[in-house]
C-alpha cells in the first residue's frame, strides 16, 4: 500500500497552532517570510518511517518552487514522489518526472479531479502497488482511507489516526 497523503491540511500545522500544542514540534516549511508550517515530533517519526519504506507521498496544491520550502521532504523524509499543484506535477526523487508529464498531457488529462486519479493510477503502476488516498476530497476510482480518520482542524488527531490506520493495514 502507498500512502497518499494531503500533508497541508492532514499533517501539519501552522505556528499558531504549534505553539498552543503542548506536543514536541518541528519546523517542516520555511519561506521567505521564515517558519511557515509545523509537526508533531511523533508524525515526523512516522513520515520518515514511511518515506524510508518509500510507501508515502506528500500530495500538496503547492509548485515547485513552494514544495523546495518544505525542508522535511529534502532532509529528514525524502520521499520517493511528491505529488504538486493538485495533481499537475509529479517530484521523483525531488526532480519533476517528464515522463509524467508528457503521460499525462497525452492522456488529456484537464480537471483536477482527473489529475488526482492519473496520479495515482501512474503511482501504482510505478510501485506495482495500490495507492491509498488521504485526501480531502474522494477521488471515485481510488481507495480513500476511513473518513473518520481526518479530524478537521486538529493535524494531530488526524495524524495519529491516520498512520495508526496506515500501520494496521
Amino acid at each position: 500500500m502507498i500512502l497518499v497523503t494531503q500533508v497541508e491540511t492532514w499533517l501539519f500545522m501552522n505556528r499558531d497552532r504549534a505553539d498552543a500544542t503542548e506536543a514536541p514540534t518541528i519546523l517542516v516549511e520555511k519561506d521567505a517570510f521564515g517558519a511557515k508550517s509545523f509537526t508533531t515530533m511523533r508524525t515526523l517519526f512516522q513520515l520518515k518511517k514511511w518515506t524510508g519504506k518509500h510507501r508515502f507521498v506528500p500530495f500538496l496544491s503547492c509548485d515547485e518552487t513552494a514544495y523546495r520550502a518544505y525542508e522535511v521532504f529534502h532532509v529528514d523524509a525524502k520521499p520517493p514522489f511528491a505529488i504538486l499543484e493538485s495533481g499537475r506535477i509529479l517530484m521523483r526523487n525531488n526532480e519533476r518526472d517528464e515522463a509524467y508529464d508528457n503521460a499525462m498531457e497525452n492522456a488529456g488529462v484537464t480537471s483536477q479531479v482527473e489529475q488526482v486519479a492519473f496520479a495515482a493510477s501512474y503511482l501504482e503502476r510505478e510501485f506495482g502497488e495500490p495507492v491509498v488516498l488521504a485526501i480531502d476530497e474522494p477521488v471515485a476510482s481510488h481507495a480513500r482511507v476511513p473518513e473518520d480518520i481526518f479530524v478537521p482542524g486538529n493535524v494531530m488527531l488526524t495524524s495519529e489516526g491516520l498512520f495508526a490506520w496506515a500501520n494496521r493495514q
